[in-house]
């Protein structure tokens, strides 16, 4: 099954839309299974409205820029829950946005997130910054920003974490550089990224089979979609 994980679109304050080819993507109906909105997603209707045309099996975190409740078919106002678990395949994900991890995005704090949860993945965003790594045994993603909206945070150093048991991955941002764009994508390369000054516009799809999880990361870099390919098994 495929699991689309979306993260910070904050539409309309930041971002007006996704990028063209980021809808063209992932806009077909009936090929995602499920989609996992981690926070700071909810304030557009046009924006929800293209979400739930992906897949009706829609799960929300709330975001430090999100409301508390959100309009759903089942109630007129449904609360947003901080953190959440899904089930799929033979994995438990927890997910949660990063303002509820302190220090923020540190690994250490997502490790005991996990242990806490008992989960075998967590996704979290609110960072703007995609990542990919395991760390004992765990797997560990943040989609990025979806739209490419800036971050009012400081800059972050990047935290060391010992050990050989952690396998990080590039961050979209610096690997797109060397990455080469799918074949399907490439002919579509009509488009032009003005918006140099903010994040990389990234997402990440799942797709789960038993107990392996073949991670891809896409982001929208100087009008090409770049994608990169992680596989994480369950030990």
């Amino acid at each position: 099954m495929l699991l689309l994980a979306l993260s910070d679109a904050h539409i309309p304050e930041r971002a007006v839309d996704l990028p063209h080819k980021f809808k063209k993507l992932i806009g077909v109906p009936n090929k995602i299974q499920q989609v996992v909105l981690l926070g700071n997603c909810t304030k557009s209707y046009s924006f929800m409205k293209f979400v739930n045309q992906i897949s009706s099996n829609v799960v929300v975190v709330r975001g430090e820029f999100d409301n508390k409740t959100i309009a759903s078919t089942r109630n007129a106002k449904e609360e947003i829950p901080l953190n959440t678990i899904i089930k799929q395949g033979n994995f438990s994900i927890g997910c949660c946005n990063g303002y509820t991890i302190v220090p923020k995005s540190d690994p250490l704090s997502l490790l005991t997130f996990a242990r806490q949860l008992d989960v075998d993945i967590v996704l979290w965003g609110g960072t703007h910054n995609v990542e990919a790594y395991t760390l004992e045994g765990k797997f560990f993603i943040n989609p990025g920003t979806c739209t490419g909206a800036f971050s009012t945070d400081w800059p972050v150093q990047e935290s060391e974490t010992s050990g050989t048991d952690q396998e990080a991955t590039e961050t979209a941002a610096a690997d797109a550089k060397t990455s080469q764009p799918t074949e399907n994508l490439a002919a579509d390369a009509d488009e032009t990224d003005d918006e140099e000054d903010k994040s990389a516009p990234s997402f990440c799809l799942l797709d789960i089979q038993g107990s392996t999880c073949t991670l891809y990361i896409y982001a929208y870099v100087d009008g090409e979609v770049k994608v990169d390919k992680v596989i994480y098994n369950k030990s």
